[in-house]
């Protein structure tokens, strides 16, 4: 299972249009801040599918602030950080991910790369999207995770 991750396009879809061409995942997530931006990639990819989340910038979203959901026996918990505070302090969003027992905790808010594996939890931000995504891989039960310069 690939699965190719956005946060933060801000209007700016060209960038996630050619890594999804170039990737090909399997699903994509987008963890808000212009979430309306997965328009474009669900017109431009419509058997891939997509998860969203709303972001601080996506004022009358129709996507929660908040997604917990499993694929390929894993469980991905989706957000976009700044109700956790994320620019300051990622602790109260890693205890939010180790009560919903997240194999990977994924959000954005700040533009800025992340990686940690807290525990067997991996805590990801993927970035800008107009820099910046993540692909994670799971395989054979195991999640591998690395960011892609766009």
């Amino acid at each position: 299972m690939n699965i190719l991750i956005f946060s933060d396009s801000h209007n700016s879809v060209t960038p996630m249009l050619r890594a999804t061409r170039e990737h090909q995942p399997d699903l994509i997530l987008h963890l808000g801040d212009h979430d309306f931006d997965t328009a474009v990639l669900t017109d431009a990819y419509p058997y891939t599918p997509i998860r969203a989340v709303r972001g601080n910038c996506d004022f009358g979203s129709k996507y929660a602030l908040l997604v917990n959901f499993e694929v390929a026996g894993k469980r991905i918990v989706m957000t976009h950080g700044h109700r956790y505070d994320v620019k300051t302090d990622l602790i109260p969003l890693i205890r939010m991910g180790q009560k919903a027992q997240a194999d990977l905790l994924l959000f954005g808010h700040t533009h800025c790369t992340h990686y940690e594996q807290v525990d067997t939890m991996h805590v990801l931000n993927p970035g800008s999207a107009m820099k910046s995504c993540a692909l994670v891989e799971i395989v054979d039960g195991e999640i591998f995770c690395r960011h892609i310069v766009l």
